[in-house]
């Protein structure tokens, strides 16, 4: 009897270390997850690895048990448990691949599921406003796929948009700038994360790490959009408009010439932006902003009362800084050229103002700059006629 029991000992025991099988211990595990007695299935996969230390498919389950203990204790609402058990559950998975890579594919399954999981449910949080459980979701979801940056990428975002929200709350854009350095560390290179990190560090007042960072990020992506509207933005907050002006021109250049038709409304607004930078009184592009507005009209439907407004205001404008050079010219072939200029500035105000009141019979400014080309063209009685209709519709008349 003792000779059959050592022979049936001596049987377990090589199956447990037989190449190529699973052993008794990974199919009971198999069998308690399928129970949910996960506890059970961890405990009888680390008794088989004392047997067999290099049983892939057992650290494969270890990671498949640890996986079930997070949902449980997300379910639970036992959210530091879960990510213990998901960061388990992480490191057990590329044990077992770095065993056996054709375990790869399972592997990469298995942390997808619970990715887009826990990924799904922080969105869902934060379009219901339960940002402090979207948050935990993101956090679990790093912790399931710490190779990928979305998670923390996305609850950075989420952290500036409140503190842009709650009215530039500054401690929130810490929090998010040292979650963007968390994951900085492990990737310097993560363009999207730096292009973060410069929007945060400027809207902190570190404006001049900002720009460190996106003239780096620029010189490496000249043609990314979103990165030269960020930096298009950060010269602005900067006072530096004509730069500002001059990206967001470039970007209407790049969405133009794509052929994405989402971007066609981002077109027109960008352009009536970058046209008010450059018509601003410290740039004194009115020519651009000119051709900027005639672009913007050109993609209206029906001509808008603000856009031929600003239209009309730079061309008065543009004319009496021309006239004003003029006078003060001395060599008289320069004076003339100036004086004509600014005559065409004054007639083509005219045209623009005519379109505006006869479109929008109540345009305040309108008549009062209409009024002023006039005046600028010695045309004493439409000067007159026009500001009677100022007067009148202020209530000064």
């Amino acid at each position: 009897m003792t000779s059959k029991r050592i022979l049936v000992t001596v049987g377990l025991a090589l199956l447990f270390v037989l190449p190529g099988c699973r052993s008794a211990h990974v199919t009971s595990a198999i069998l308690y997850i399928d129970q949910q007695m996960y506890d059970k299935a961890i405990d009888v996969l680390h008794e088989g690895l004392e047997y067999s230390p290099d049983e892939a498919d057992a650290f494969f389950y270890l990671g498949e048990a640890h996986t079930k203990q997070a949902e449980e204790n997300v379910r639970d609402n036992d959210y530091l448990a879960a990510k213990r058990n998901y960061t388990t559950a992480y490191d057990y998975y590329q044990k077992a691949k770095a065993m056996d890579p054709t375990l790869a594919d399972r592997v990469q399954e298995s942390l997808m599921y619970s990715y887009v999981l826990r990924n799904n449910d922080a969105k869902n949080e934060y379009q219901g406003q339960y940002y402090e459980a979207a948050e935990g979701q993101f956090r679990l979801a790093y912790a399931c796929l710490p190779d990928s940056i979305a998670p923390i990428k996305n609850l950075a975002r989420m952290k500036i948009q409140l503190a842009t929200d709650s009215g530039e709350n500054q401690e929130l854009y810490t929090e998010a700038l040292n979650l963007l350095d968390q994951v900085l560390a492990g990737n310097p290179g993560a363009y999207e994360l730096l292009s973060d990190k410069a929007n945060v560090l400027g809207r902190l007042g570190r404006k001049d790490e900002a720009s460190a960072i996106y003239d780096q990020l620029l010189a490496e992506h000249p043609n990314d959009a979103p990165l030269l509207i960020d930096i298009a933005n950060l010269s602005k907050d900067q006072r530096q408009f004509e730069r500002s002006a001059d990206l967001l021109v470039r970007v209407v250049g790049l969405y133009e010439a794509d052929d994405d038709v989402g971007n066609d409304e981002n077109v027109y607004f960008l352009t009536l932006q970058a046209a008010g930078l450059y018509s601003s009184p410290e740039v004194h592009q009115y020519s651009k902003a000119l051709d900027l507005y005639e672009k913007a009209l050109r993609l209206e439907s029906v001509p808008e009362e603000a856009t031929l407004l600003q239209k009309l205001q730079i061309h008065y404008k543009y004319g009496d800084d021309l006239e004003k050079a003029g006078a003060a010219e001395t060599d008289p072939a320069r004076q003339a050229e100036l004086q004509r200029r600014a005559r065409d500035q004054f007639e083509k105000g005219v045209n623009t103002g005519n379109a505006l009141v006869g479109q929008y019979f109540e345009s305040v400014n309108g008549f009062f700059y209409l009024g002023l080309c006039h005046g600028k063209l010695g045309n004493e009685k439409l000067m007159e006629d026009n500001m009677a209709s100022y007067r009148k519709l202020t209530g000064e008349g």
